[in-house]
C-alpha cells in the first residue's frame, strides 16, 4: 500500500498501541525529542500544542480524517447482515480508503459490492450504480497516478494534454479504469464527467486521441493555447523543493536578506511539517527546516508574510483549521525572523493567539502610522462563532484587536481577504470573499472618521460572486487604479467539477459559479468586464496569484484549481494579459496544465535572471491526495525589467502598500507608463514583497515616482538603469544597486525508472 506518511495522528489511538512501538520507532521518537530540545521555548510550546491537537483529533465526523472514518465503517460492515446496509457501508468505506491513500483497499471494498450484486441479483437504482462504478474507475486511475506520477515522477507527470514522457509505464490501473468508464459511457444517460475522465485515462496510456471512440472523444483542439507562448519546465525535484504533501501554501521571499528569494512551504495535514528552503545560490535549495528552529511547527493551509516589528527581516503568519468548523479551532502561528537563520513562534507574546478556523489573512498599515497591521478572515458558521479580526500594531511587537471599534467584525465564512487602495485616497481598503454570501468591500474612512470601515460592496457593484474563494487587487490595464478579481468556487459541486469544466471547454451551458473581473471606474465603482476580457471560465480556483510572465508590464495570473473529490482532475490554468485588453489562455503552450489539485501560488524571480518563475503547491485536502509541488522555470524573453526593494523609514519597513509609477522611453521614441505596488499578491499563496516590474520594449527609464504609505509627497528617482535590482530607502537621495548575479538552476529532473 502507498501511504503519504506515517499516519501519526490516527494510529496513536490507544495507549496500548503507543507502548507497543518497536525499537526503530523508539529511536525515531528519541531523535524527535532531541530535535525539540533545540527549539526556543515559545516555539516548543506551540509545537507541543500542535502535536496535542494532531494526536487528540479523534472525531470520526471530521471530514478529512479518512483512515479513522474508514476503520469505523469497516467495523460496521462486519456487524451487518443486511445486504442494503452492506452496500452502503462498503461504498462509503471504499471512498474513505481511497481518500486515505489506500487505493487497493478501496478497490476491494467497491468490488465487493458488485460481487454481492452478482451473487444475489440485487437491483441498485441506476444512479447509485453509476456513481459507485465511477468511483471504482477513479480508484483504479488513482492507483495508476500513484504508481506512475508519484513513485516515478518527472516534469511531464500529470500535465494536460499528457505527452509521451508523462504517459504511464505501469498500465494496469489505467486499463481497468478505461473498461469501467467505457461501460458507463454506453449507458442510457452518461455524465460529462465520465467522458472527461475517459479521455484523460486514454491520455495516460498514449491512446488519445486516436484510440478514443468518436462518440466519446473530447477533441484535442479545446486544449490549444489562444496565443503562442514558450514552455516553462517544472524543476522542483531538480532543485530540492518538490515537497510531496497535500494542500498547502508558499511564501516566496528573501528571508536572509542576501538578494535571493527563498521559499517557506506549508501543508494542511495536522502533523505535516512546515518547510523552509533557502536559496543556496549554487543551482538549488537547501532544506534548513531543522536548523531554522521550525521542527514541530505543523499544519497550515495558508501563510502570509510581513516585517511586523520593523527590524528589517521578513516574518510569517501560518493559518490553520480551515474548513473544519469547531474541530478547526486551532491556533495560528506568528513566526518571527530572528535575522540569524532561525525563526521563533511569538504568537502569544504578540497578542495574536486565538483559536478559530481560518486560511486567509492580509497585512497592511490601515492607519498609516508606520506599523503593519493584520486582518484575519475567520470561518464563522452557525455552530462556531468565529468573527473576523483586525489587529492594530502597537509598535512594540504586540497587537490589539480593534475589529469591533473599526467596523470590520464580520461574521461570515471568509475564504479570501486582500487590502488595496481602490479609490486612491492613500488609505488601505479591504475586500472580503465569502462562501454563500455577498462579498464585502470595506472602505477605509481615514483619519477624519477614525479609520472606521464601511461596506461599499453594493454601491461599488462588487458583491458577486456569491460562491467565491481567492481574490486580489491588481492594475490589470495599467491605468493607475486598482482593479479586482474574485474567483468562483461552488463547494456544492465538489463531485461534479470535472464535468462542469469539460462542458465549459466545449461551450456547453454550465451550472458552476463563474469568476468576476471588475474594472475600476475611478469613481468608487467598478464595471464587470469578465466576458469581454475572456476570463469567464469554469475554474474552481483554490489557490492563485498574479505576476508578469513575459515582462511586458501587464500582470498575468495562474488559477490553481480543483476540489477535494478525486474525480476533480481539472487543469490548473495560466492566463496571459494582452496589453490590458483581455486575457489569453496559455496553459498548454506554457506547460502549466497540472491535473493535480493546486493551492498556494507565488510568482518571483528565483534565479535572479530578470524573469518571474512560478511555484505551485499541489495536492488535495484528503490525507491520501498528495503530490509533488511544482516550480515552473521561466525560459526567458526579450523584454526589459527593473526590480525595486523598498525600505520604509516612517512607513512600515516592508513598504507594504507603497505604489510606484515608472515612466520610460521605448525604441520607437514613445513613452510607456507602468504602475505597481508592494504586496504579496493574491489571497492564497504569497509573492515576494518586492517590485519586479516588466518594462516591455522600454530602453531607458525617465523617472520613478514612489508614493509611500502615510507620506504626502512622492519620492522621485532618476537615472535608474533598466535590468537592474536596486534598494530604495524612503526619502534617501540615492538608491543602492544590489549586486546579486543570476544563477543557473539544476534542471536534471527525476524520470521514470
Amino acid at each position: 500500500m502507498f501511504n503519504r506518511k506515517f499516519p501519526f495522528c490516527i494510529v496513536l489511538l490507544t495507549l496500548f498501541m503507543f507502548l507497543s512501538c518497536n525499537n526503530s520507532q523508539e529511536i525515531k521518537i528519541v531523535k524527535e525529542e532531541q530535535n525539540q530540545i533545540d527549539l526556543n521555548e515559545t516555539t516548543k510550546e506551540m509545537a507541543m500544542e500542535l502535536k496535542s491537537i494532531a494526536q487528540d483529533m479523534s472525531n470520526v465526523n471530521v471530514w478529512h480524517l479518512n483512515r479513522l472514518k474508514a476503520l469505523d465503517l469497516d467495523e460496521k460492515i462486519k456487524a451487518t447482515k443486511d445486504p442494503g446496509q452492506f452496500i452502503s457501508l462498503s461504498f462509503n468505506s471504499g471512498i474513505e480508503w481511497l481518500n486515505a491513500g489506500e487505493y487497493n483497499i478501496a478497490i476491494n471494498r467497491l468490488n465487493a459490492i458488485f460481487n454481492l450484486i452478482g451473487k444475489q441479483n440485487f437491483n441498485l437504482p441506476s444512479e447509485a450504480s453509476y456513481t459507485m462504478k465511477e468511483v471504482l474507475g477513479m480508484a483504479y486511475l488513482r492507483k495508476a497516478e500513484i504508481e506512475n506520477c508519484v513513485q516515478n515522477h518527472n516534469e511531464y507527470s500529470c500535465i494536460i494534454p499528457i505527452e509521451k514522457d508523462g504517459q504511464h509505464v505501469i498500465r494496469d490501473g489505467g486499463e481497468k479504469a478505461l473498461v469501467i468508464f467505457r461501460e458507463l459511457l454506453n449507458t442510457q444517460d452518461p455524465k460529462w464527467q465520465t467522458k472527461w475522465l475517459y479521455n484523460i485515462t486514454h491520455m495516460t496510456l498514449g491512446g488519445y486521441p486516436d484510440k478514443v471512440e468518436t462518440k466519446f472523444l473530447i477533441d484535442d483542439s479545446i486544449f490549444k493555447s489562444e496565443v503562442p507562448f514558450p514552455r516553462f519546465k517544472d524543476i522542483a525535484m531538480s532543485v530540492g523543493v518538490a515537497v510531496n504533501d497535500i494542500s498547502g501554501s508558499v511564501v516566496m521571499d528573501d528571508f536572509n536578506n542576501d538578494g535571493y528569494l527563498d521559499l517557506m512551504v506549508s501543508s494542511y495535514g495536522l502533523n505535516d511539517q512546515l518547510h523552509y528552503f533557502q536559496n543556496n545560490r549554487n543551482g538549488s535549495y537547501d532544506d534548513l527546516t531543522e536548523s531554522s528552529g521550525l521542527m514541530g511547527i505543523w499544519s497550515g493551509l495558508n501563510m502570509v508574510q510581513a516585517d511586523y516589528n520593523n527590524d528589517g527581516w521578513v516574518d510569517v503568519l501560518v493559518l490553520r483549521g480551515a474548513w473544519l468548523g469547531t474541530d478547526g479551532n486551532h491556533p495560528n502561528s506568528l513566526l518571527k525572523n530572528n535575522g540569524d537563520g532561525t525563526f521563533r513562534d511569538v504568537t502569544k507574546e504578540a497578542g495574536l493567539y486565538c483559536r478559530f478556523p481560518t486560511q486567509t489573512a492580509s497585512w497592511a498599515d490601515f492607519n498609516n502610522d508606520g506599523w503593519i497591521d493584520l486582518f484575519i478572515g475567520n470561518e464563522h458558521s452557525q455552530n462556531n462563532n468565529a468573527t473576523s479580526q483586525l489587529f492594530q500594531n502597537n509598535g512594540n511587537g504586540t497587537f490589539k484587536d480593534v475589529s469591533i471599534e473599526k467596523g470590520v467584525a464580520v461574521q461570515a465564512f471568509i475564504k479570501g481577504c486582500v487590502w488595496g487602495d481602490y479609490n486612491n485616497d492613500g488609505y488601505q481598503d479591504l475586500y472580503l470573499s465569502l462562501i454563500n454570501y455577498s462579498n464585502y468591500l470595506l472602505k477605509n474612512g481615514g483619519p477624519d472618521n477614525n479609520f472606521k470601515f464601511t461596506n461599499e460592496a453594493n454601491s461599488s457593484k462588487t458583491s458577486d460572486p456569491k460562491l467565491s474563494f481567492p481574490c486580489w487587487f491588481f492594475d490589470y490595464n495599467q491605468d493607475g487604479w486598482d482593479d479586482l478579481f474574485v474567483s468562483g468556487f461552488d463547494f456544492q459541486q465538489f463531485e461534479s467539477a470535472g464535468g462542469e469544466v469539460a462542458k465549459d471547454y466545449l461551450g456547453i451551458p454550465v451550472d458552476a459559479e463563474m469568476p468576476k473581473l471588475y474594472l475600476n471606474n475611478k469613481n468608487e465603482t467598478f464595471t464587470d468586464v469578465t466576458s469581454q476580457t475572456n476570463v469567464g471560465k469554469v475554474l474552481f480556483t483554490m489557490g492563485s496569484n498574479f505576476g508578469d510572465l513575459n515582462n511586458d508590464g501587464f500582470p498575468d495570473f495562474y488559477a490553481a484549481t480543483g476540489t477535494p473529490d478525486f474525480r476533480a482532475l481539472i487543469p490548473n490554468r495560466m492566463f496571459l494579459n494582452g496589453n490590458g485588453k483581455q486575457f489569453y489562455d496559455v496553459t498548454t503552450a506554457g506547460g502549466f496544465g497540472h491535473l493535480q489539485k493546486g493551492h498556494g501560488v507565488a510568482f518571483g524571480d528565483l534565479d535572479n535572471d530578470g524573469d518571474q518563475d512560478v511555484y505551485n503547491v499541489l495536492g488535495g485536502s484528503y490525507d491520501g491526495d498528495n503530490f509533488m509541488n511544482a516550480l515552473f522555470l521561466n525560459p526567458g524573453n526579450q523584454n526589459n525589467w527593473v526590480k525595486l526593494k523598498l525600505v520604509g523609514t516612517t512607513s512600515n519597513k516592508s513598504a507594504i502598500g507603497a505604489k510606484i509609477k515608472i515612466v520610460g522611453s521605448a525604441k520607437d521614441g514613445g513613452k510607456r507608463i507602468f504602475y505597481n505596488k508592494v504586496n504579496s499578491g493574491g489571497s492564497f499563496g504569497a509573492n515576494p514583497l518586492l517590485i519586479e516590474q516588466g518594462l516591455g520594449d522600454v530602453t531607458s527609464i525617465d523617472n520613478i515616482e514612489i508614493n509611500w504609505p502615510g507620506q504626502l509627497n512622492p519620492q522621485m528617482l532618476k537615472n535608474v538603469d533598466i535590468n537592474t535590482h536596486i534598494v530604495v530607502t524612503q526619502n534617501s537621495s540615492k538608491p543602492v544597486l544590489l549586486n546579486a548575479s543570476a544563477i543557473k538552476f539544476d534542471e536534471n529532473g527525476h524520470h521514470h525508472h
